[in-house]
């Protein structure tokens, strides 16, 4: 009777995650809209921002809680997860039209992110020091995405007026209505993803899963739901634009805030015990594979402005790759 209890409270987090991404989604395309701001800056910040919510409050408590390998298995889990199943499954939907400037930009935050949290754990943890340097690469990256947003809003508003200087222009409806909706699906997004965590992890369990496992695919499929569900709602009404800021966001975000701010409340040690290839399996497996999944996205989208289909397959592909090794190690 308790599996089954499980199951329906599962997919009712699903459903309640669903609705809340599409009501967040519309609304920050509108918001984006009315305030002349990139798509894709909207999708990196403030989108990013609430899909990340449950990535942190997760690995903040786990690590009040001394779950340590829970907390790093789900920061580095859910990049592995916004990657290759999120934005993998997204673009083999619909391809994705990326712009190449801000993807190079963006991305080479999340890629500079992940090479730091390679070299800050190389010692075989990631001390308070470390954290700290991770949240002054949040705080660079917050302030490079404000000053880009504030100069694209300004450059849109200056060639407006240029233009059509003698035009005129109807009073910009209240964003009061978008911004409630935006923070009534924020609230439905995180709610569902705590629900699925916890019966996630209920579930898992009874097949016996380490909870290292546990963290980088349960836990991480959980609290990257928002993630993935966003950018699925995005690709199939057209925002591609959106599902990549937000994807390439949330990873940043998954590092910089999400790892740095747990290990500020208490060093995090890497799992000696599980291992792969003689190596702690988070620096031999988990962080070369999250590192591999950065700069295939990164790749992919600058060399041609686009992610095609099969590109889109290919990320899925080392997804699944990863998924059968950490079952069969």
């Amino acid at each position: 009777m308790g599996n089954i209890l499980d199951l329906l409270l599962f997919a009712f987090a699903v459903a309640l995650i669903s609705k809340g991404a599409d009501w967040f989604t519309e609304s920050a395309v509108k918001i984006a809209e009315a305030t002349h701001i990139p798509k894709v800056i909207i999708g990196a910040t403030i989108v990013s921002a609430a899909t990340t919510l449950p990535e942190f409050s997760v690995s903040a408590i786990a690590t009040i809680q001394n779950t340590t390998d829970m907390a790093v298995g789900n920061a580095i889990g859910s990049c592995i997860c916004n990657v290759g199943l999120a934005l993998g499954v997204c673009t083999m939907v619909k391809a994705s039209v990326t712009d190449k400037k801000l993807l190079t930009q963006q991305g080479g935050f999340m890629i500079g992110a992940g090479i730091l949290a390679f070299l800050l754990t190389l010692g075989g943890r990631l001390e308070r020091w470390g954290g700290a340097i991770l949240i002054m690469g949040l705080i660079a990256y917050m302030y490079y995405s404000v000053r880009t947003a504030k100069s694209r809003r300004d450059r849109a508003l200056l060639e407006m007026s240029v233009n059509e200087e003698d035009a005129q222009f109807p009073v910009r409806p209240t964003l009061t209505n978008e911004i409630i909706w935006f923070l009534i699906g924020v609230v439905c997004v995180v709610a569902g993803s705590y629900l699925l965590v916890y019966t996630g992890k209920q579930l898992a369990r009874l097949m016996g899963v380490s909870e290292l496992v546990i963290s980088l695919t349960v836990v991480a499929l959980g609290t990257s739901l928002p993630e993935f569900v966003t950018a699925l709602t995005a690709t199939l009404k057209g925002h591609q634009e959106l599902s990549i800021g937000n994807i390439i966001g949330a990873n940043i975000l998954d590092v910089f805030w999400v790892l740095g701010g747990s290990s500020l409340i208490r060093p995090l040690p890497l799992n000696p015990d599980q291992t792969f290839l003689g190596l702690p399996q988070t620096q031999s497996l988990d962080l070369p594979v999250m590192f591999l999944m950065m700069v295939l996205l990164v790749g992919f989208g600058f060399s041609k402005g686009k992610l095609a289909r099969w590109q889109g397959g290919v990320l899925f592909a080392i997804y699944a790759i990863y998924l059968v090794v950490l079952f069969t190690i």
